[in-house]
C-alpha cells in the first residue's frame, strides 16, 4: 500500500491555509473598493548610524471622499528595524512608529500598510546625517 499518496494530503492542506493568511491586495468587497490609503515618513529619511532614530509613519485612510470610520485596524510592516505592528485609525489617520536599525549600511527600505485589503508601500531612506 503506498502511504506516500496519503501523506501529502495534510501537507497540501497545512500550505493552503498558511498561504492564505498573506497580506490581500485585490479588494474582495464592494465597500472596499471605495476605500484609499496613502502612506507618508515624518521624516522622511533616518540616520543609518543612530538605533534610536524614529519616524512617524503616517497611514491616511478614506472611504470615498470622507476619513473611514474611527478605529479601524492598519496593519504594518517594514524591511527593516521596527515599526509598530497595528494602530486604529483615528478621523482617517492611523500612526506608527518606525526605528530605523543603527546598522551603518545606507540603504533604502521599505513600510507597507495594510487596511481591509487595501495596501500602500512607502521608500524609505536610511542616510549618514
Amino acid at each position: 500500500m503506498n502511504t506516500h499518496r496519503h501523506r501529502r494530503w495534510p501537507t497540501l492542506f497545512a500550505g493552503l491555509f498558511l498561504t492564505g493568511c498573506a497580506f490581500s491586495v485585490a479588494p474582495t468587497e464592494p465597500e472596499d473598493r471605495q476605500i484609499s490609503l496613502e502612506l507618508a515618513a515624518f521624516p522622511e529619511r533616518l540616520a543609518v548610524d543612530d538605533s534610536l532614530a524614529t519616524a512617524e509613519i503616517w497611514a491616511t485612510v478614506k472611504q470615498g471622499s470622507k476619513p473611514i470610520k474611527d478605529s479601524t485596524v492598519v496593519a504594518f510592516a517594514t524591511t527593516f528595524g521596527t515599526i509598530t505592528a497595528t494602530s486604529l485609525t483615528r478621523d482617517g489617520l492611523a500612526v506608527a512608529l518606525l526605528t530605523g536599525p543603527g546598522d551603518s549600511r545606507p540603504r533604502t527600505g521599505e513600510v507597507v500598510a495594510q487596511v481591509l485589503t487595501v495596501r500602500d508601500t512607502l521608500a524609505v531612506d536610511l542616510v549618514f546625517f
